[in-house]
């Protein structure tokens, strides 16, 4: 006797019925066999030869440039800009989502085989909600296998007269291309002019914002540092916000905690920049 095709009770309808349409479906099987073919490359060979470790996480730290080891595991383990989770927080909702027993330290293969094969994948709520973050990380991380070295860092539009184009190189190189008209620049000119925009900015932040900002610049201020530039009049205050906190120019901020002049130009800031990256390689 063969069983009939089971029915959502009350409602004649099939019970399997997909929230995701054919294309999406589609989408989230080929962005889980990806991670279930990929995963064990990331999470051991390649973070750790960022790391300097051999295989298995043995051996001593290594030199291995920072954008690599922070790129790789930022994507996998940390929350971004926006505080959104990596690939193992992301899974880690989905799993608690499908009530899936597994700890949020398990091994992200098993995160992923597990979830793949849900008997309800498809028609679960949660399904639609993390299939999309899953893909964005997916797409970030076969850019950083693609690029073996590293990520491609996008450094803004092409300046050529009528290109449309970004300037884009590896993290670490030393010149930005368009690949769309060959136009070349040195990335620390580029910088150079992103800092003296920022100079001229009349944008204002409270104190927290402004260590948190400056922070995210790459330079580290202590609290102690901001009070004494403000009661020694260093740095004005520029109003005062809705909820009557005090408010400060960010230029100015960042111009003391860089060192740079108030009239610097591009060619100055370059070579404060050049400067304060040989103190950090002497340290």
């Amino acid at each position: 006797m063969t069983d009939a095709p089971s029915m959502l009770i009350g409602h004649g309808i099939p019970e399997n019925r997909s929230l995701l349409c054919a294309w999406h479906e589609r989408q989230l099987s080929n962005d889980l066999q990806w991670l279930e073919r990929n995963l064990p490359d990331l999470t051991e060979y390649r973070i750790n030869r960022a790391y300097g470790h051999k295989n298995g996480g043995g051996g001593n730290a290594g030199t291995a440039p920072a954008p690599v080891r922070e790129t790789l595991h930022d994507l996998l383990y940390a929350d971004d800009d926006h505080g959104y989770p990596g690939l193992q927080g992301t899974l880690y909702e989905w799993v608690r989502s499908l009530k899936l027993n597994l700890r949020e330290s398990a091994p992200l293969a098993d995160m992923v085989y597990r979830i793949a094969n849900h008997p309800k994948l498809d028609e679960h709520p949660s399904t639609p909600v993390y299939a999309e973050p899953v893909h964005g990380l997916v797409r970030k991380l076969r850019r950083f296998l693609t690029d073996d070295d590293g990520e491609t860092v996008l450094y803004g539009p092409c300046p050529a007269n009528g290109c449309l184009g970004q300037l884009s190189g590896y993290a670490d190189a030393e010149t930005a291309k368009c690949p769309q008209c060959g136009f070349s620049m040195p990335v620390a000119l580029i910088r150079a002019e992103r800092v003296k925009r920022l100079l001229q900015s009349e944008a204002v932040r409270t104190r927290g914002e402004l260590l948190d900002i400056i922070k995210a610049c790459g330079m580290r201020v202590n609290r102690s540092t901001l009070r004494s530039w403000i009661h020694r009049g260093q740095l004005p205050q520029q109003g005062e916000d809705t909820y009557s906190n005090p408010l400060y120019r960010f230029s100015d901020f960042y111009r003391l905690a860089s060192g740079l002049s108030e009239d610097a130009d591009v060619w100055e800031i370059m070579q404060v920049s050049q400067n304060q990256s040989k103190e950090g390689d002497n340290k």
